[in-house]
């Protein structure tokens, strides 16, 4: 499921905070913008399509946040993330279907795009039943807990590997696993089923072919168009390429200050 998102928030520290447990939260989010004041955010919206969620906070340098509804049109979700507790309801008398307490965490973030998500039935039913699939793969994974162990095939056999011993799996004609030797062995699922099962701690997705062991990414460098280019290891048959969109959070799990 896929959302575009403007981040409103003049904090550079808990910005890319929330860029980086947006990054994590296993669903598609493109952040559109990021915006630091009350002037910026409305200049924005005036000039550009409104996103399908905005995250806001709610004291910005130049003001308060709801100050952009008095001078816009916006009609867009919003989640709104603050420090304070004392303007709850007046943000739920806009069009605002969350409120997170700072310092937000991963399940905070989780369960708003959740309700948001839920909020446009097609695709909350799309993610249920991608849900339902994945517990027919994995059935003895709890919800809560994330998968630790793959029987992976070699001919016409099956072979017990821990996942910390798998540096990525990938997409070609079929979905494969690589480990930090070099084998390679094909595992019948899908890497979306592979990415929800995961923690998301660990296994980051590159793009649509890869989705790699954080520890394996031994190399990032600048490509076109503010993409970036990685080098992992072992290494990829291919060019690893990551969006532009997500070159900013790849830097921030990274570790980028």
């Amino acid at each position: 499921m896929k959302a575009k998102v403007i981040i409103v928030e003049d904090e550079p520290k808990a910005q890319k905070h929330l860029e980086n447990l947006l990054g994590l939260s296993g669903f598609d989010i493109v952040v559109e913008a990021r915006l630091s004041s009350v002037e910026s955010a409305v200049k924005w919206l005036e000039e550009n399509s409104h996103p399908d969620i905005l995250f806001l906070d709610i004291h910005l340098s130049d003001g308060i946040s709801f100050e952009i509804m008095e001078k816009t049109s916006l009609e867009a979700p919003i989640i709104f993330t603050t420090a304070y507790d004392e303007y709850a309801i007046k943000a739920f008398k806009t069009t605002g279907i969350d409120y997170l307490l700072k310092p937000l965490t991963h399940k905070d973030v989780n369960e708003a795009l959740v309700k948001f998500f839920r909020t446009k039935n097609q695709y909350f039913k799309e993610w249920m039943a991608k849900s339902m699939e994945l517990k027919k793969y994995f059935p003895n994974t709890a919800s809560h807990s994330n998968k630790d162990r793959f029987l992976l095939r070699s001919g016409n056999e099956m072979l017990p590997f821990h996942v910390d011993e798998i540096a990525y799996f990938f997409r070609s004609e079929i979905v494969f696993a690589k480990t930090y030797e070099g084998s390679q062995f094909s595992i019948n699922t899908s890497l979306n089923q592979l990415e929800t099962a995961l923690d998301p701690n660990k296994f980051v997705r590159l793009n649509r072919q890869l989705l790699t062991n954080i520890e394996a990414i031994a190399k990032i460098k600048p490509g076109k168009g503010g993409q970036l280019l990685v080098e992992l290891n072992p290494q990829y048959h291919e060019t690893v390429i990551v969006s532009q969109e997500r070159a900013s959070w790849l830097k921030n799990l990274l570790g980028q200050i």
